[in-house]
C-alpha cells in the first residue's frame, strides 16, 4: 500500500504544480496583452484582428456588444504577402482567397455545434499558423477569441465590402434606385422603427408582398420595431438571401434576421440617397417564417 500511496502523492503535487502553472500563465497573459485584458473585462474597446487573405480583411469586434465589423480592403496583395493594420493581431489561414476563406469560416461557425471535429479542425489550424509564423495571437488569445465565437453567429458580423470592388460596383447598379427626398431627418432617430424596404429576388410570386404583411403584423403587436417603406421586385433572381444595412444600428438589425429567418452576414453600406435603414432582398432559398 505504501508504493501507491507514494504515487498517489507523486500525482497530486504535479497536477498542484500544473494547476499553478497554468493559473501564473492565466495572470501573466492578461497583464503583458491588451486583446486579453479588453476580452477579460468585457471593455467597450474593440480589439482588432488582420485576416491577410487577398484581398485582407480587417475585423473590429467589441466584446460589450459581441458584433464585429468587417472591412474588406479594396487593393489585392500576394498570398501570405499582406500586412495588418498598425497595433492590430494577425492571422494568415492556408486559404488565401478572401471570399472562400471567409465562406469556409461561416461554414465552421454555423456547424461546430454538430460537429465536434471543425473545434479540432480549428486548434490544429492555429497551431501550424504559430509554427509557420502566420499569425502573433498567442495561446491565451487564441483560446479567448475562440470561447467569444462560440457565442456569435453569422448575423453578429457587419460586412463591408470597399467601394471599388467588383462585386460592390454590380451590387450597386442591380440595386433600384431610391428617390431623393428633402428632409432626411427621420432616419436620425435612433429610438424610432427600423425602416425596411423589401426586394423578392426569389422567383415566387408574390413573396415580398407577404413578408410586408408579416412584418406590419409584427410591428402592431409590438413585437418587431419595423416600418416597411416598400416592396418591389429585385432586377436579377439570386441563389441566397441578404441584408444590407446602412443605418449601423447591428443590433436591431440582427433581431430583424432571426425574426424573418436570414441567418448570413449583414452587409453594410452607405448611401446618402436612400431612404430607408434596411434593405431585405429575398433570394431562391427564403421561406416566410411561421
Amino acid at each position: 500500500m505504501e508504493p501507491l500511496n507514494k504515487a498517489r502523492k507523486i500525482t497530486e503535487r504535479c497536477l498542484m504544480l500544473l494547476a499553478t502553472a497554468l493559473f501564473a500563465w492565466a495572470i501573466w497573459a492578461q497583464l503583458t496583452s491588451r486583446t486579453v485584458q479588453i476580452l477579460t473585462n468585457r471593455e467597450k474597446e474593440s480589439i482588432h484582428l488582420s485576416v491577410l487573405t487577398s484581398p485582407a480583411m480587417d475585423i473590429a469586434y467589441n466584446p460589450a456588444t459581441r458584433k464585429a465589423a468587417i472591412s474588406v480592403r479594396a487593393e489585392t496583395c500576394p498570398p501570405h504577402n499582406c500586412k495588418p493594420l498598425n497595433r492590430a493581431k494577425f492571422f494568415t489561414p492556408e486559404i488565401t482567397g478572401r471570399e472562400e476563406a471567409w465562406n469556409t469560416f461561416k461554414e465552421a461557425l454555423n456547424n461546430w455545434r454538430y460537429n465536434p471535429l471543425i473545434i479540432g479542425q480549428a486548434v490544429w489550424a492555429y497551431i501550424t499558423a504559430w509554427h509557420d509564423k502566420r499569425t502573433d495571437l498567442t495561446p491565451a488569445e487564441f483560446a479567448l477569441i475562440s470561447l467569444e465565437l462560440t457565442q456569435l453567429e453569422a448575423a453578429d458580423f457587419a460586412l463591408k465590402l470597399p467601394p471599388s470592388s467588383k462585386r460592390a460596383k454590380k451590387a450597386r447598379q442591380q440595386m433600384p434606385e431610391m428617390p431623393l427626398v428633402a428632409d432626411m431627418a427621420p432616419l436620425t432617430q435612433k429610438n424610432r422603427p427600423i425602416v425596411v424596404e423589401i426586394l423578392n429576388a426569389s422567383g415566387q410570386r408574390g413573396l415580398a408582398l407577404k413578408l410586408t404583411q408579416f412584418l406590419r403584423d409584427q410591428n402592431a403587436k409590438g413585437l418587431l420595431r419595423v416600418d416597411v417603406l416598400q416592396y418591389d421586385n429585385y432586377p436579377t433572381l439570386q441563389d441566397t438571401s441578404s441584408i444590407v444595412d446602412y443605418s449601423g444600428r447591428l443590433v436591431q438589425v440582427k433581431q430583424l434576421s432571426r425574426a424573418i429567418g436570414i441567418n448570413g452576414e449583414i452587409k453594410t453600406d452607405s448611401s446618402p440617397n436612400v431612404i430607408c435603414d434596411t434593405r431585405i432582398i429575398l433570394g431562391k432559398d427564403f421561406e416566410m417564417p411561421l
